[in-house]
C-alpha cells in the first residue's frame, strides 16, 4: 500500500511539473542589454517593460537584465543585436544615425516637439531601412527622457539675441553644437565628469541639460538661471533582433510589442514626476526659472537646419518632406 502512494504521488508530481506555466524547461528567458546603471532613471524601464512581458505571457517569457554595458558599450550591443547574441536592447534611437544618417534629424535641437515625433510616419520608413539592413527591429514607443532646458550663470535668457557673450557646455554633437553657435552662444563641448569644474571656473558661463541630473550632480551649486526651453527630443527605444523576433509565437510577438509601448508611456509618466519633484528642489536652492516663447528659437535655428542639410547631415530635401520648410 505504502508503495502504490508512493507511486501516486510521484506521478501528480510529474503532471503538476509538466503543467506548471513556469517550470524552468517551458520559461523563455531573453537577454537585454543597456549601458546605464542598475537602479537608475532609465534601469527602472527595463524593469517595468520585464514586468509587463512577465504579466503579459504569464511568466512564460523572463526577461533578463544585463545594466552597465555588462554585454558591451552600445556599439557591441547593437552589433550582438544585429548577430543574435544578444536578444533586446533599450538605448536612445539616436545612436542608430550609424547605419542611416537620416536619423540625424530627429534628434536636432528645435526641430520637433513630442507630439511631432509620435506623428512622424517617417521615422518608421527609417526603422524599416535598419531593420533590413542590420537585422535589428526598432519596436514601438517613444520613451522620452526629462525634457532639456538652458541653465545659465550670469543673466536670465529669454530670447537667442541675449546669447550673445554666453558660453555654453553642450555634449559632442554636430547638430548641437552648430544650432547653439548659430543661435548666438558659444558651444563649448566638454565631457561630462569635467563639466562641474569648468562650471566653477568660469570656462563655460552655462550648459544644456535636464532638471533632474542638474540637481543630482550638484551642477545648480555653479547656476543661477534656467530657461525652460524643451529644444530638444531624446527618447529611448526597445530594440529587438528581427530574427529572433520573427522566431517567437504570436502571443510572445504580441506581448513585446505592447510591452515597449506601454513601459515608454509610463517612463514619460515617472520622469516627469521626477522632474516636477527635481524643480520645486532646485527653485529652494535659489534657481530662478523662466517659461519663454519658443517660437523665435525656432525660428531662427531653422536657419542652422537649412545648412546641415545642404552639408548632408541628412538628405538632401528632408526638411521639405518633413514640413520644416
Amino acid at each position: 500500500m505504502k508503495k502504490v502512494v508512493l507511486i501516486m504521488v510521484a506521478v501528480l508530481v510529474a503532471i503538476f511539473q509538466f503543467n506548471s506555466p513556469t517550470s524552468a524547461e517551458e520559461v523563455l528567458v531573453l537577454k537585454l542589454a543597456h549601458i546605464t546603471a542598475p537602479s537608475g532613471m532609465l534601469d527602472k524601464r527595463a524593469q517595468k517593460f520585464a514586468e509587463l512581458v512577465a504579466k503579459k505571457t504569464n511568466n512564460q517569457v523572463k526577461i533578463e537584465i544585463y545594466p552597465a554595458q555588462q554585454l558591451g558599450n552600445i556599439k557591441e550591443i547593437l552589433q550582438g543585436i544585429s548577430m543574435g547574441t544578444i536578444d533586446l536592447a533599450q538605448e536612445a534611437e539616436s545612436f542608430m544615425d550609424t547605419f542611416d544618417k537620416d536619423y540625424a534629424i530627429f534628434g536636432t535641437p528645435f526641430m520637433f516637439t513630442r507630439n511631432e515625433l509620435r506623428k512622424l510616419d517617417y521615422i518608421n520608413d527609417v526603422r524599416e531601412r535598419v531593420r533590413k539592413k542590420t537585422g535589428i527591429r526598432t519596436l514601438p514607443g517613444f520613451s522620452f527622457r526629462p525634457a532639456f532646458h538652458l541653465w545659465s550663470q550670469k543673466r536670465q535668457i529669454k530670447t537667442p539675441s541675449e546669447l550673445k557673450g554666453i558660453k555654453f557646455r553642450v555634449w559632442q554633437s554636430r547638430a548641437l553644437v552648430d544650432t547653439w553657435n548659430g543661435l548666438g552662444a558659444t558651444a563649448v563641448p566638454l565631457a561630462w565628469g569635467d563639466v562641474y569644474l569648468a562650471l566653477s571656473q568660469k570656462v563655460v558661463n552655462g550648459m544644456v541639460h535636464n532638471i533632474i541630473q542638474v540637481r543630482d550632480e550638484k551642477f545648480y551649486e555653479q547656476l543661477d538661471y534656467c530657461t525652460k526651453l524643451d529644444f530638444l527630443q531624446l527618447y529611448d527605444v526597445t530594440w529587438i533582433s528581427d530574427k529572433k523576433f520573427q522566431s517567437l509565437p504570436t502571443n510572445v510577438q504580441k506581448a513585446l510589442t505592447e510591452a515597449s509601448q506601454e513601459s515608454a508611456e509610463w517612463f514619460v509618466d515617472f520622469g516627469q514626476s521626477l522632474e516636477d519633484e527635481a524643480q520645486k528642489q532646485l527653485e529652494k536652492a535659489g534657481i530662478k526659472f523662466a517659461e519663454v516663447d519658443r517660437k523665435p528659437w525656432v525660428k531662427k535655428a531653422l536657419s542652422v537646419h537649412k545648412v546641415l542639410e545642404k552639408d548632408g547631415l541628412w538628405s538632401p530635401g528632408l526638411l521639405k518632406k518633413l514640413g520644416k520648410l
